[in-house]
């Protein structure tokens, strides 16, 4: 028998940030993923603003960024064909200073292979290409798993103390485990054709995102045309059945390559298929995101339409939000109680994610018409509203955990608007950013690691004193850190005296906008009632 702390079924970029965040905590963990390696197919497009924080801390962000799109990339247009009469495009997403991190418009390919490149050598991740996990058993105590490498057949058995399903879509962990998806299964059947095809002599094709196409022919599909390296490589993803369309079969090779070179409207293009899958639209969330000591992360708890791109993001904030728990209760520091809280905060943010995916899905059905129709104020109308679809910094960083490891100070809840990100330090929310130092290497989001942090207001020397005497005596790990200045122009509310409590995964836990007469007593009964 193999003994590891946590067994993590799944070697996609939800299961290998999961190892990596474990690594970082030092947890020993296994992965095992069936495929022998990375994906080569680029699936998801598009890290968002708080996954490439989170790469930052890792240190990956750059080696991902450098794989992606140039930043002023982040246009779409609809067109005729890709080469052909221009519709209308988007404006760029505004960057206006909200994170040292902007997103990045990168394929999940390179997620993947960036991720596994700083797993090497890791003395606590084990990854294992080509095995597969079955026989997956659960007692009070923990967990046991049988594996079998899928070329040699040799099979292997594993002891944990809890188990991570992030094995996708069509999760058999989930199944095994009893827990069911709710919501439609089969809203349309779709390709995916990853193809090799010299364009870049079209100039848009270095500065767009993805081009969605409108042939003017009959039978000929509308199609979105993904950009991975502005050149040679891309991604064509195109509805072919409804949801009661039972194939299982892609469209045989010549027929699809005929269908792109029309949509991309250069004949005789010489295409080369790399690699082609077929899957079906859905809007599912697990009815529970655990059951005992199994715990579901990234597609394996919910699936989204990909018009939005939260499937990565939402999977890797999974991650972000359980490894710490994990870690924390693995190492006795806290009650197994706190892992309740992992379906009470991430469930809710899941069914808001595809919400907004769904909605931008019939967005883009309603939009085909206009676009067909000629009518040019329709058109530009529609173009306007796609801004919608794409700017979406308030879905992505501005969730809130409303329950769970956290203390609401009364505030009311502000509605999300998945446009606009405000940022707070209302218990729930992301800490927000500010550069502490003039050549803005440093932000206030590097604090937030491993530990809890009592971040402390300008004039708040008392809560120093306080933090470092109880970091001392604590079974949680804790620092303290003090702001530069107020902070009110980034949403920092806590006042000059004030001080907030917050969590590994940069989320608030605690606010008390002053200094009472005896803050020992209110930071003690803070991380009680936290960690009790």
């Amino acid at each position: 028998m193999n003994d590891t702390s946590i067994f993590i079924v799944g070697g996609g970029p939800v299961g290998l940030a999961m190892g990596l965040l474990l690594h970082r905590f030092g947890i020993p963990c296994v992965v095992v993923e069936r495929s022998e390696g990375t994906t080569t197919h680029p699936k998801s497009r598009g890290c968002f603003v708080r996954s490439m924080e989170l790469f930052r801390q890792w240190g990956v962000e750059e080696p991902i960024r450098e794989r992606g799109l140039p930043p002023y990339a982040d246009v779409w247009v609809c067109a005729k064909t890709f080469a052909g009469e221009e519709l209308g495009r988007t404006t760029p997403e505004p960057n206006v200073g909200h994170s040292p991190s902007w997103k990045s418009m990168v394929s999940q390919d390179a997620v993947e292979e960036e991720i596994l490149r700083k797993l090497e050598g890791s003395p606590t991740t084990t990854i294992l290409y080509g095995t597969e996990a079955f026989d997956i058993q659960e007692d009070g105590r923990g967990v046991t798993a049988r594996t079998r490498n899928v070329a040699t057949g040799e099979e292997k058995s594993w002891r944990a103390t809890y188990l991570i399903a992030a094995d996708g879509a069509a999760s058999q962990t989930r199944r095994d485990v009893g827990l069911s998806m709710v919501g439609p299964a089969s809203i349309a059947v779709m390709s995916n054709d990853y193809w090799h095809g010299d364009m870049s002599q079209v100039p848009r094709a270095r500065d767009i995102a993805g081009c969605r196409c409108f042939v003017d022919e009959p039978g000929i599909p509308a199609s979105t045309i993904l950009n991975t390296n502005g050149r040679d490589r891309w991604l064509s993803v195109t509805q072919i059945g409804g949801p009661d369309d039972e194939r299982r079969e892609l469209p045989d090779e010549a027929s699809t390559i005929d269908r792109i070179r029309k949509q991309t409207g250069i004949p005789g293009l010489p295409i080369k298929m790399i690699s082609r899958s077929i899957w079906r639209v859905s809007r599912q969330v697990a009815e529970k995101f655990r059951k005992g000591r199994v715990f579901l992360v990234g597609d394996s708890a919910h699936r989204f339409p990909p018009t939005g791109g939260y499937g990565l993001n939402s999977g890797v904030q999974d991650a972000h939000n359980l490894a710490w728990k994990l870690a924390f209760v693995l190492r006795g520091r806290v009650s197994a109680r706190l892992l309740d809280s992992y379906d009470v905060e991430r469930r809710p943010i899941a069914q808001s994610n595809a919400d907004f995916s769904m909605g931008n899905r019939t967005r883009i059905e309603t939009m085909e018409k206009a676009m067909r129709s000629g009518n040019r104020d329709w058109i530009a109308f529609w173009m306007k509203d796609y801004d919608n679809h794409l700017h979406s910094i308030g879905q992505s960083l501005g969730f809130r955990y409303e329950s769970g490891a956290l203390l609401p100070d009364g505030t009311a809840a502000t509605p999300v608007q998945p446009r606009v990100y405000t940022p707070s330090d209302r218990p729930g929310g992301r800490f927000p950013h500010i550069w502490l130092d003039p050549a803005r290497q440093h932000s206030t989001l590097d604090w937030f690691d491993t530990e809890m942090t009592l971040v402390t207001g300008p004039a708040g020397q008392e809560w120093l004193e306080v933090g470092r005497n109880l970091a001392q005596s604590s079974r949680v790990p804790l620092r303290v850190c003090q702001l530069p200045h107020d902070g009110r122009d980034a949403g920092i509310h806590m006042g000059p005296r004030g001080a907030v409590l917050v969590r590994p995964d940069g989320h608030v836990a605690w606010r008390i906008p002053y200094l009472p007469v005896d803050p020992v007593r209110h930071l003690q009964k803070a991380m009680q009632g936290l960690f009790a």
